[in-house]
């Protein structure tokens, strides 16, 4: 699983690419980088509770989403 990704920068899909090249198993869902995240730590609040309509929300949905299918 990649996370704390960073589609817009070219570094992280070169070596999301690489990994992917070298046989290396990446799922398809990344988790983006979000300040969000720090918030639901520090509140001790579930991120998907805290605020489900996040963009980082619905990612880790679909990762759930993905492990569990």
């Amino acid at each position: 699983m990649v996370n704390q990704f960073q589609q817009r920068a070219k570094l992280p899909r070169q070596l999301v690419d690489e990994l992917r090249s070298e046989g290396h198993p990446v799922l398809d869902t990344f988790l983006s980088s979000s300040v969000k995240i720090r918030e639901s730590h520090s509140l001790a609040r579930p991120m998907i509770p805290l605020d489900p309509t996040h963009k980082l929300s619905r990612e880790l949905e679909a990762l759930y989403d993905a492990l569990d299918g």
